[in-house]
């Protein structure tokens, strides 16, 4: 940790930032950003001139021209623009390394296994992932590990992680179920829609059935098409205590789901949405986020024939809640250039900050303690060295709950293994580290 700050102090010097006093390594100190472009995504609005105090790891004051205590580790930000860090809301981080290769890629099953519901990305969970140091020196501090779906509907119980690679790195276990429907759905339920919302239903009230009475449940007569241990993890999407993540994007599908939604009474959002706008109202009154992909404007399927690039404003204008997909797990850094496009495309400004920050945050019940810039809230914050809409600003220090992170990672450090390309003794990818 010792060399991860120093690191992370040269690039700060740099970018002409500085810390008054180096961060030491342990997670207990006292950091002070001073004059920054603070971006609070809370009841503040945006500080010109602002400052925030962090303690303990947790976001002590923030305000104007507050001093900073002695003994503090100063930031100055220069004006800079200081969001907090950004959110991912869907991904298979640490599920997946090497997407072709099947040892390197546990995100769902293959084949005919008999679980569903019940996996849990946990258990595969690997905070060693070189992609979580990648995404983490693009500003983004907290994602979603989902797995994805086999040959089944339901995909599995998913958990919300931080990206500081440490083992005790979950932030929210079993945060959402998750589940195909439109067409990905009907391919796993007779190559039907019918069928898929059919079994989706089946699922629902054979899990309700079992949690009313599991004693009674296991010993009653039954067929083998509901694994009991699916049931059980189904338990507290039927109780609407964990979100169903439901794979959607043509509006009568997204119709179709909110009337389960009503039904069963669940907590559900969208991933997907491509056709969201079009049933805007309808998510709204049925308080149903979005997590969408905003450059999506081809009609790849049927199911996507409505896609257009003002869907996140649509939403947006009409009261849903968004947030931003990535094109893949291996660049969620480029979640901020999504809502740069969201952006061009209608969405107000502080609207795509937010759904790169309290949306994601709100979507999985942690706005209490992530997401914006408050008192009280975990110290997940970013310094930009330009707009960080800009596909050209970078961050200049991350920070997750108050800790210096390290902004090197696989490829700065291929990067720089070839910058000096005379010969050696030694070819390039043998000599060691500087």
């Amino acid at each position: 940790m010792v060399q991860s700050a120093c690191g992370t102090l040269k690039r700060l010097a740099g970018a002409a930032l500085a810390f008054a006093v180096a961060l030491a390594p342990a997670a207990a100190q006292t950091i002070f950003i001073d004059n920054a472009r603070l971006y609070t995504m809370g009841p503040q609005g945006l500080i010109e001139n602002g400052d925030v105090l962090v303690r303990n790891g947790v976001i002590a004051a923030v305000g104007a021209n507050l001093e900073a205590p002695e003994g503090a580790s100063v930031i100055d930000a220069a004006g800079r623009v200081v969001t907090p860090g950004f959110f991912a809301p869907y991904s298979q981080l640490g599920l997946v390394e090497i997407g072709l290769d099947r040892e390197a890629n546990d995100a769902g099953p293959r084949g005919e296994f008999p679980l569903s519901a019940a996996l849990d990305a946990l258990d595969a969970y690997n905070p060693s992932s070189s992609l979580i140091a990648i995404n983490r020196a693009g500003g983004v501090t907290r994602a979603l590990a989902a797995p994805e779906p086999g040959d089944k509907l339901f995909a599995g119980r998913a958990a919300v992680v931080d990206l500081s690679g440490r083992v005790a790195s979950v932030t929210k276990p079993q945060a959402a179920q998750v589940v195909a429907m439109g067409y990905a759905g009907a391919r796993r339920a007779g190559d039907t829609r019918m069928g898929a919302l059919a079994l989706l239903r089946s699922y629902l009230d054979e899990a309700i059935s079992y949690r009313s009475n599991p004693r009674d449940y296991v010993m009653r007569a039954r067929g083998p098409a509901f694994a009991l241990a699916d049931l059980r993890a189904l338990g507290p999407v039927v109780a609407g205590e964990q979100l169903l993540l439901v794979h959607a994007n043509s509006a009568s599908d997204i119709r179709a789901l909110l009337r389960i939604k009503n039904d069963y009474r669940l907590k559900m959002a969208i991933v997907g949405g491509a056709e969201a706008w079009r049933v805007a109202r309808e998510l709204a009154a049925a308080d149903a986020p979005v997590i969408l992909d905003p450059t999506a404007n081809l009609p790849f399927s049927f199911e996507m024939l409505g896609s257009t690039l003002a869907n996140a404003a649509r939403l947006h204008g009409a009261g849903v809640r968004i947030a931003f997909l990535a094109p893949d797990t291996h660049n969620l850094r480029l979640l901020p250039q999504m809502a740069g496009n969201a952006v061009a495309n209608g969405l107000p400004y502080e609207a795509a900050l937010a759904a790169l920050t309290i949306n994601a945050a709100a979507i999985y019940g942690l706005e209490s303690r992530l997401g914006s810039i408050e008192a009280g809230k975990a110290a997940d914050l970013v310094v930009w060295d330009g707009d960080p809409l800009e596909v050209t600003a970078r961050p200049a220090a991350v920070l997750i709950d108050g800790r210096a992170m390290s902004l090197d990672n696989r490829q700065t450090r291929l990067r720089d293994r070839y910058r000096d390309l005379s010969r050696g003794d030694l070819p390039h990818a043998y000599r060691g580290e500087n």
